[in-house]
């Protein structure tokens, strides 16, 4: 089993939260905006000795864009790195505040939600792969609802839908379309709004606990064996409790983080509950996990197309699911509505 079959791609990083270097986060040449009027510091890192040390460099700001992007473009490729509270302002009054903003007074449309979708997936990213903080996850507070507000109204169906779908296999992908996908499938069973914001918020965090696998073990080409196996079954129990610390999510989206992988017949991990032991959300969770999974490109097979997965969920992991619900995302996803 490879890091992209477990839907983490080569780049994943861990430091020591010890460490001061999972305060930084390297920039791309695309991450930086002249629209950003209030900027932040740019760092670059000092390497040697026990730990690298970060140095700051310049004010990042709309005059001197175009000379940071000709050093990072440049023949010596400069790397600079932003501290993660600029980071989160970053997000917090740039990202987010230009979403709404572009949503304000639009109507409800595909493309909102398409944009909604790239900047979840972007945030996920941030966490998954270039910082170490949970404080980033916060953004999907003020998020969830606005995407839970755009599902309900433009009413989409699944082919719409689907189609803005990234497939490509790393976590923060596959979060995103959890998330997304749970909402979907909560909508046309007709859960309230809260419950929906619930089950596209704990979507979007199921799969946090991944961030807690060795790095060794996530990145190894060949197949694990038992031992390196156990330790990629602890992740939904990290990932309970990575969100339980934060001391902000409801037991419905912690319960999608710990039973994502239970099975309706009592086959799963890591407590093998069945049937209505499952939280109704992780049962949901769970469907769109393996569905999103199964839908994604991976190194050893091609994707599988909706009707594909859904025939092979129905009829070749008999027992895993249950039916109530994978009957009506069957019913969802084939309805021209």
């Amino acid at each position: 089993m490879n890091a992209h079959v477990l839907g983490i791609t080569r780049r994943y990083s861990n430091p020591s939260m010890n460490s001061i270097a999972h305060f930084y986060r390297e920039i791309q040449p695309a991450f930086l905006d002249q629209r950003w009027e209030q900027g932040f510091e740019i760092y670059y890192k000092v390497e040697g000795g026990e730990e690298d040390r970060f140095l700051k460099f310049t004010d990042y700001s709309p005059s001197n864009h175009n000379r940071i992007l000709e050093l990072m473009n440049g023949d010596d490729c400069q790397e600079f790195y932003i501290h993660e509270n600029d980071l989160i302002r970053y997000y917090k009054e740039f990202v987010l505040q230009s979403l709404k903003d572009k949503l304000n007074g639009n109507e409800t449309s595909l493309e909102n939600i398409k944009q909604i979708y790239i900047v979840s997936r972007n945030i996920l990213k941030e966490y998954f792969i270039n910082i170490a903080s949970t404080r980033i996850l916060r953004h999907f507070d003020e998020l969830v609802p606005i995407l839970e507000t755009q599902l309900r109204e433009a009413n989409l169906n699944f082919t719409a839908l689907f189609g803005l779908l990234e497939k490509d296999p790393p976590v923060y992908t596959h979060s995103a379309n959890v998330g997304i996908l749970s909402a979907f499938l909560g909508i046309k069973v007709n859960m309230n709004p809260e419950s929906v914001r619930e089950l596209s918020l704990g979507g979007m965090l199921f799969d946090v606990g991944k961030k807690e696998v060795p790095y060794d073990i996530i990145t190894k080409t060949s197949e694990l064996s038992a031992e390196e196996f156990k330790a990629v079954r602890k992740h939904p129990a990290a990932g309970k409790k990575i969100l339980n610390d934060m001391k902000c999510y409801s037991k419905n989206i912690l319960a999608m983080a710990v039973e994502h992988h239970e099975k309706f017949d009592g086959t799963g991990y890591p407590a093998g509950l069945s049937g209505d032991k499952i939280t109704p959300f992780a049962k949901i969770c769970s469907i769109m996990d393996v569905f999103s999974s199964l839908t994604c490109d991976r190194d050893h097979r091609d994707l599988f197309t909706p009707l594909q997965a859904l025939s092979m969920m129905k009829n070749e992991m008999n027992g895993q699911f249950d039916p109530k619900f994978l009957e009506a995302f069957i019913k969802a996803i084939t309805s021209r509505s």
